[in-house]
């Protein structure tokens, strides 16, 4: 509950400022961040195990490293 009840604090700061700056374009940003935090806030609260996007990235760019490597 504290989580939730964390980001609608920060929503309710953040958003009326923006609605009153007509930055609509802001605002949508704001809320897909603000919802793809409050989602991995509450699975990480679960401990639901989420995978690491370091280990995907390094998965991709390996291959690109060794090709570029000039030893």
């Amino acid at each position: 509950m504290a989580i939730i009840l964390l980001f609608i604090l920060l929503a309710g700061w953040d958003v009326p400022l923006l609605i009153k700056k007509k930055q609509r374009k802001d605002l949508i940003v704001y809320s897909l961040l603000l919802l793809t935090g409050i989602t991995l806030s509450i699975l990480v609260s679960f401990n639901v195990h989420l995978p690491n996007p370091s280990k995907g990235l390094e998965t991709i760019l390996q291959p690109l490293g060794s090709l570029l490597k000039t030893d």
